[in-house]
């Protein structure tokens, strides 16, 4: 079989036109990259079995690079804003991680103020695969760090640590979404109602089913519900869960007795579940 093209696009980088194939022969399916420019051409060849880990690969740079990015502005000068305290820094997140997702990963962990994952400049559609997390207080995120820190979100294990300082100007980029959001979300601790029936389970693979983590939690007492939540429109899962107890002494117990616990391959965060 000659070489059979499947797929083709090309983009300008400086002064070279990169080409990007997915061709088929007799030997099956592959990638070829190839670079124009001037008199000069090279290509290399990925067969298709490494083109997942092409992919990875060309994930985390492009998040490296939005990091960077981020820690290059809060290091200028000029009127770059100083770190905020109560702001963590969570990088290699999945493009598939919202605004929202993010927020409820890290309200198990504390009073979450604003939670957004950072679009690109020239499409506001696409994830730069890093995001700000503000907490009520810096004590919060501090505990955050150290929980959150190589934990898995949406099939990515997340890298959480301090804010070094970003935006322009006397305020930076966190204090800004604060200033926008309506004072309803901008809730203290304790404004927050703990339910005492209900528990938050975090880090849960993605095939647990509920009457899976039912049986797992029931060790603490008697499980009268459990809701696996999920996200967007697909209704994926999230890899989160409420539990609830008929006692709420059980549900107090589940959060010491169940935390760390594996289920179905995964190490287990449990805390207590705010009603509001």
């Amino acid at each position: 079989m000659d070489n059979e093209e499947i797929f083709t696009t090309s983009f300008l980088a400086g002064r070279k036109r990169i080409f990007v194939d997915v061709k088929e022969n007799h030997a099956g399916t592959y990638l070829k990259i190839k670079e124009r420019g001037d008199s000069q051409s090279n290509s290399i060849l990925i067969p298709s079995g490494s083109i997942v880990e092409l992919r990875d690969a060309l994930d985390e740079a492009v998040q490296a690079l939005g990091a960077l990015d981020t820690d290059r502005v809060a290091d200028e000068g000029g009127g770059a804003s100083p770190a905020n305290q109560c702001v963590c820094h969570v990088g290699n997140l999945s493009w598939e991680t919202t605004d929202e997702t993010l927020h409820e990963l890290f309200s198990g962990y504390g009073e979450v103020v604003s939670a957004e994952v950072q679009m690109s400049r020239t499409n506001s559609s696409r994830s730069q695969g890093w995001g700000l997390v503000e907490f009520a207080s810096a004590a919060e995120v501090e505990y955050a760090i150290s929980q959150c820190d190589g934990l898995d979100l949406d099939g990515r294990e997340i890298r959480v640590r301090a804010d070094k300082g970003s935006g322009t100007g006397p305020k930076g980029h966190a204090a800004k979404l604060k200033e926008a959001m309506p004072k309803k979300t901008r809730r203290h601790v304790a404004d927050k109602v703990v339910d005492p029936h209900r528990v938050f389970v975090m880090n849960l693979n993605f095939d647990t089913t509920e009457d899976e983590l039912a049986d797992h939690c029931a060790s603490s007492g008697e499980v009268a519900s459990v809701e696996l939540l999920t996200r967007g429109r697909a209704q994926r899962p999230s890899g989160s869960a409420v539990v609830e107890y008929r006692y709420a002494e059980a549900a107090a117990a589940a959060v010491d007795a169940l935390e760390g616990t594996e289920l179905d391959g995964r190490d287990l965060r449990v805390r207590a579940y705010f009603s509001n």
